[in-house]
């Protein structure tokens, strides 16, 4: 263990700092004073479990002096990446993210490949391994780059020219200019710029029709129609960046998103244990992977960090200002925010503790018949299935959304009063002010430890006992829990009241659908036991016992609840 003494003893100058176990280094830092940064280490350590284990599991330190503070950022980023210490995090952020690569061979091919140091040009990065397999397989098959590499000389080609996942240059089934179109157009499928190969494309075609080689027509054909629905997407609410990646911040988490082709094609969401580690993720990134055209971020970024992105490529770091991305990234990034993330959010915008159980409630039913509710169970971050439960209501007939929520809360605060099930924290229930007050009333009754919230459809606002109505859709962190149960709790009722209706006698459900006679229902009743086998059976079956299978599609039309609730 690291002792006080030996930290003092450090220089009051600017450079890189290593603690070490046996010689290994198991945390790597820069700073503007060494001294004074070891001796924050030091307080750290009596209040941050991090700190404490570095310092303990530490038995030396060692530093080297820069003359500036982007020599001690260039040679802190090195030294991670060369030993790779236990308590960074820099080299797990993008040390290497697959990459696709076209090679410049006079034949190119694609290539899955890692790092930035590659002849050719590179798309991506791809944050799994598989996305970039599976976009390759598809560039072979619409583009045929040849799949051998290196390329042999053959006199017959292989099982992939069979297969149509190559063109077969190997042994002359193409001339170099039009692969060299093909690679062109898989650039274009890969960038996203259509626009200058799509002419070409169509000139080409012209050519082949004029000489009635029609298959190579269809090959190209299929790559014009790939080209043109890739840029009919980009027509739809384009961003406004045509390739750029963005790193969002909110609170302790980051989310890094790649932005290609108008379009937002990946993110990775990552949780920081310090600030410090909030530019080492960045530089971790950028180590080993391809600079964007555009840089966004949401967050300041020190002289010497831009400096050295910038010594490794051309790029535009700008301030994110653009508000539509904003509210994108912001919902992508609340999606994903873990348990632990949310407490801060519950305290600043509820003033309530962050709940362990929340208990979200539903009310179905189809024209008034089968009206049933549900129970769903939110436990520390994590929809829990094996509490749900489902309630048929028993004591009225008819409709009445505010009855049978209260015969369902009621149900259930007997249980819970008994014991019988987790008192939760919260009780969640879908619907207004109306449903709010039937769920504080049943809570009173059964003298209940729980916070009765209600939220809204229409608008999405959670209204909370003292009266107020909080816009989730400006709260992404708080709709990720809420609009996660209130859904959860109507998808689980709503598929109750299927599952009864399915369970009802054919006669009742044939009945009431138009366009079944009585001959109809006779040639169904032999046939079928109950109405999911007549459901479940092929067209073409239902043909051969003379029933048009449209009235399938009727009786389906009809149970799918379009006017229940």
């Amino acid at each position: 263990m690291i002792d006080l003494e030996t930290l003092k003893r450090a220089p009051e100058s600017c450079g890189v700092y290593l603690f070490q176990r046996k010689g290994r280094p198991i945390y790597i830092g820069k700073a503007k004073n060494i001294k004074e940064r070891l001796l924050q280490h030091y307080r750290a350590s009596t209040s941050d479990p991090r700190e404490k284990a570095i310092l303990e599991q530490a038995d030396s330190v060692d530093w080297f002096i820069t003359r500036n503070e982007f020599e001690a950022l260039t040679l802190e980023i090195d030294l991670i990446q060369t030993h790779k210490p236990k308590y960074n995090i820099l080299h797990k952020y993008g040390a290497g993210y697959p990459m696709l690569l076209i090679t410049e061979d006079p034949f190119p091919t694609l290539r899955v490949v890692r790092g930035a140091h590659h002849r050719g040009k590179l798309f991506g990065p791809f944050f799994t391994a598989s996305k970039a397999y599976k976009v390759k397989r598809l560039v072979h098959s619409l583009f045929k780059l040849r799949t051998c590499d290196p390329m042999p000389i053959r006199k017959e080609p292989c099982m992939d020219y069979h297969l149509g996942l190559c063109s077969g240059p190997c042994c002359g089934k193409i001339d170099r200019e039009d692969y060299l179109l093909s690679v062109m157009s898989a650039e274009s499928m890969l960038s996203g710029e259509v626009g200058e190969v799509l002419p070409l494309l169509y000139q080409r075609i012209d050519q082949l029709m004029v000489n009635m080689e029609f298959e190579k027509c269809a090959v190209i054909r299929d790559q014009i129609q790939a080209l043109e629905r890739l840029g009919q997407g980009q027509k739809v609410s384009p961003l406004p960046y045509a390739s750029a990646d963005v790193f969002y911040r909110m609170g302790n988490v980051v989310g890094i998103f790649l932005i290609r082709s108008h379009k937002l094609v990946d993110k990775q969401i990552h949780t920081l244990e310090s600030e410090s580690q909030l530019e080492e993720m960045l530089a971790g990134f950028y180590y080993a992977n391809v600079l964007p055209q555009v840089l966004l971020v949401n967050f300041p970024i020190s002289e010497e960090l831009i400096q050295w992105l910038q010594k490794r490529g051309a790029c535009k770091i700008l301030p994110l200002e653009d508000p539509e991305l904003e509210k994108l990234l912001r919902e992508n990034v609340g999606a994903a925010v873990p348990y632990q993330v949310l407490r801060e959010e519950f305290l600043k915008t509820l003033s309530v503790p962050l709940p362990e159980v929340i208990e979200g409630f539903d009310v179905s039913h189809f024209y008034g018949e089968y009206v049933v509710g549900s129970c769903v169970v939110w436990e520390k971050g994590f929809m829990n299935k094996k509490r749900y439960r489902r309630y048929r209501i028993k004591s009225f007939e008819g409709i009445n959304d505010y009855m049978a929520l209260e015969e369902i809360l009621s149900r259930r605060a007997r249980r819970l009063k008994e014991g019988e099930e987790k008192m939760p924290d919260i009780w969640l229930i879908d619907g207004g002010v109306g449903q709010l007050n039937v769920g504080i009333r049943v809570r009173d009754r059964w003298d209940l430890p729980i916070k009765v919230m209600a939220l809204a459809k229409e608008e999405e606002l959670l209204i909370t006992e003292d009266g107020r109505k909080i816009p989730l859709k400006e709260n992404p962190l708080l709709y990720k829990v809420f609009g996660l149960i209130r859904d959860e709790a109507h998808r689980f009722a709503l598929s109750y009241n299927r599952q009864l209706r399915l369970k009802n006698a054919l006669t009742d459900i044939l009945d009431k659908v138009k366009g079944i006679g009585e001959v109809k229902k006779r040639i169904i009743y032999r046939n079928f036991d109950n109405l999911y086998e007549f459901l479940q059976a092929d067209p073409n079956y239902l043909k051969q016992l003379g029933i048009d299978p449209s009235l399938k599609q009727e009786v389906e039309k009809y149970l799918a609840g379009d006017k229940g609730s």
